[in-house]
């Protein structure tokens, strides 16, 4: 007990001290932004106007105020750099925050080259005296513009819906000061009056500064770092009421369930993993992989047919936004295997059939390829592995990740053929949950990096050692890839398998097109009974 309590003080002043130093770190990001704004509100020299000149000429050639801003600048860019730092840092598993701590260390960067890219007076440039310096002073502005734009377009999704209006409402501040910026910039090159140019920059510059200190304020009164906190709770998602939200929601979707179920945990080391079972406990097994962030809610219009015959196994994909806790990050592709194994394992099951959607499907097809002693049949829906993703798909995505509201969520999945119009084919339980999941779940970078790479195919001698039977169903819409050649390529190489396209359907055909979906794998898995036989041994991961 006295070693435990030592080992505990140890931890616990480690910790203290590393939440000393991050408040440090933050404190940095407010008086960078309380000296710039004195800098470009209080230095003037004489008969300079800070209603009608912008704030570069106190640092141009020539300029009196040259050396002192020079000084200030530098201890700018320390605080700056500073901030950054401790953003990237401490952003635990808040991906917004660290992806705006590499803006804002990438802006402070552009301090290192303001000095040697001063422009030069109004009346030089009049008159033809401007030289490449002038031209850097240019592109270098654009680029500190652009670096602003992206630091709070990511920023607005760190936090809640407060914080998110309030970024939108500081770029729109920028959108328009900028343009009144943009167009008196002529008339400063001309040495022509310019009466309201100074003004128009430095309320962008300080709209940028306000909040660049609210982020860290807001960073401040949160207490403890991301990790720290998310750590408190034994949760991922960012906070407690997020979670509560989203498992709410789940519960509620999961009700849409036609058939008496039951909900078990299953512990891995990767964390604990949640599965919904029906069906006869003495059928044959049926796991269900679904789609990535979807959960095993989406499986509601097909689990009365699928449990007329089998025991049913909806397994919540681990490391993504659901019921499963995690733990130990997933960070390659063999972590997935590792993962689905010990859950199968907990379950006490031997060999199963192995049935995954979209990136669902990329997970059992990965799973059949190393364990094919495990997998009696696979039934691959729209699966990745196959052709690479079109870069559409690739595209809309990244737009519903890192800007995870409503809009972006239902967009994307209509443009993959879901709706949220009620009726028979409403997903909409299934989009308020990934909307709640992207929102309120903090993804792992590790995990983010290997989902990734089901975006690739897997080679063909990988795919040509697939030894069980294998049902391909492509909606003859599909967007993720073209559905016809990648049922060639599969035709081609996996030794046994069927394949067909299913009509008037695109990524959706398990909600739109469910009684066609449901009676062709429910025939393959009767047609090809159990003609693999055997028992396979159960492995440990």
């Amino acid at each position: 007990m006295a070693l435990f309590n030592s080992l505990s003080a140890v931890v616990d002043k480690r910790r203290s001290g590393q939440e000393a130093w991050r408040k440090v770190f933050l404190v940095c990001g407010i008086a960078s932004s309380v000296l710039f704004a004195l800098m470009i509100w209080a230095i003037r020299y004489p008969g300079y106007n800070p209603f009608s000149q912008v704030p570069s000429e106190l640092t141009a050639i020539g300029a009196p105020t040259r050396a002192l801003w020079t000084r200030l600048g530098w201890i700018y860019t320390a605080l700056e750099t500073a901030f950054g730092f401790g953003l990237w840092k401490w952003a635990g598993r808040n991906r917004a925050v660290r992806v705006v701590g590499g803006l804002i260390l990438a802006h402070a960067s552009l301090g290192l080259l303001w000095p040697f890219a001063a422009m030069h007076q109004r009346q030089v440039l009049a008159a033809g005296g401007g030289t490449l310096s002038d031209t850097v002073h240019v592109v270098l502005g654009g680029v500190t513009v652009f670096l602003m734009f992206l630091a709070i377009g990511f920023g607005a999704t760190a936090f809640g819906k407060l914080f998110r209006l309030y970024s939108i409402a500081t770029i729109v501040v920028l959108l328009t000061f900028g343009a009144l910026t943009f167009i008196e910039a002529p008339r400063l090159q001309a040495n022509l009056p310019t009466p309201w140019i100074g003004l128009w920059e430095r309320i962008n510059i300080s709209v940028f500064l306000l909040w660049v200190a609210v982020l860290a304020a807001a960073l401040l009164r949160r207490g403890t770092s991301q990790e720290t906190r998310i750590m408190s709770h034994s949760s991922a998602f960012n906070t407690p009421e997020g979670e509560e939200r989203y498992l709410a929601a789940y519960d509620a979707a999961l009700k849409r369930w036609p058939v008496p179920y039951e909900e078990l945990d299953v512990p891995t080391r990767f964390g604990t993993t949640h599965v919904v079972a029906a069906g006869r406990k003495n059928a044959p097994a049926l796991v269900l992989l679904h789609g990535y962030m979807a959960t095993s809610v989406m499986w509601a219009p097909n689990i009365a047919d699928f449990t007329n015959d089998h025991r049913v196994y909806a397994i919540d994909i681990m490391g993504q936004p659901s019921k499963s806790v995690p733990d130990q990050p997933i960070r390659n592709a063999t972590d997935y295997l590792a993962w689905l194994t010990a859950t199968l394992d907990g379950l006490g099951l031997g060999r199963i059939s192995l049935l995954g959607m979209s990136f669902g499907g990329w997970v059992a097809l990965r799973y059949a390829v190393a364990a094919s002693d495990r997998v009696r049949h696979l039934v691959l829906l729209s699966p990745g592995g196959l052709l690479s993703i079109v870069r559409q798909f690739g595209l809309r995505a990244l737009l519903m990740v890192f800007f995870p509201t409503r809009f972006t969520v239902n967009s994307f999945m209509r443009w993959a053929g879901f709706t949220d119009s009620p009726g028979e084919s409403d997903a909409g339980p299934v989009l308020h949950l990934m909307h709640l999941g992207m929102k309120h779940f903090r993804m792992p970078n590790d995990t983010l990096r290997v989902n990734a790479d089901a975006a690739n195919p897997l080679s063909d001698d990988e795919l040509r050692s697939l030894p069980m039977p294998v049902l391909l169903l492509f909606g003859d819409g599909e967007v993720i890839y073209g559905s016809a050649e990648a049922l060639e390529r599969a035709c081609r190489l996996i030794p046994h398998v069927e394949g067909e396209l299913v009509p008037g359907c695109r990524h959706d055909m398990c909600l739109s097109q469910s009684r066609i979906v449901d009676a062709r794998v429910l025939d393959f898995l009767k047609k090809r009974g159990d003609r693999q036989g055997g028992t396979a041994q159960r492995s440990v991961a």
